[in-house]
């Protein structure tokens, strides 16, 4: 069986985290491609691109200060880049977000594609009452 690449769809501090672990891991085992795309909003931090920093300084300065992201894992500001290629999807984003964004990346996801998600819900009185 191929290496299954992975793609982290959000990169806050949540998302941050999650790609510091899954990049560490994927590179140890033969089963994933050791390669990690995580979509970023992009956002100019002090005159430079979100992406470019997170490219060469491996940290999301803005949401994970001081922790360095491994080097395989790719900061993409395109979403339809990003999943490119990859088996499986790791949600990491506002869920708020989640309509507009599947809605971008759908015609771009690849058959058999499975997703993860990491998505953080807030509490509502409807689910206290359960």
């Amino acid at each position: 069986m191929p290496a299954q690449k992975v793609c982290i769809v959000g990169s806050g501090n949540w998302g941050s985290s999650i790609a510091k672990i899954i990049g560490h891991n994927v590179k140890a085992s033969n089963r994933f491609n050791p390669m990690v795309n995580m979509w970023v909003y992009e956002e100019i931090i002090e005159g430079r691109k979100l992406t470019e920093i997170i490219n060469t300084e491996h940290e999301n300065v803005k949401y994970l200060p001081g922790h360095k992201l491994p080097k395989n894992v790719v900061a993409v500001p395109d979403i339809t880049e990003a999943v490119k290629g990859a088996k499986i999807l790791i949600f990491v984003i506002p869920h708020q977000f989640i309509g507009k964004l599947c809605n971008e990346m759908k015609p771009h996801v690849m058959e058999g594609a499975i997703g993860i998600s990491l998505i953080k819900v807030r509490s509502c009185k409807k689910w206290e009452a359960v």
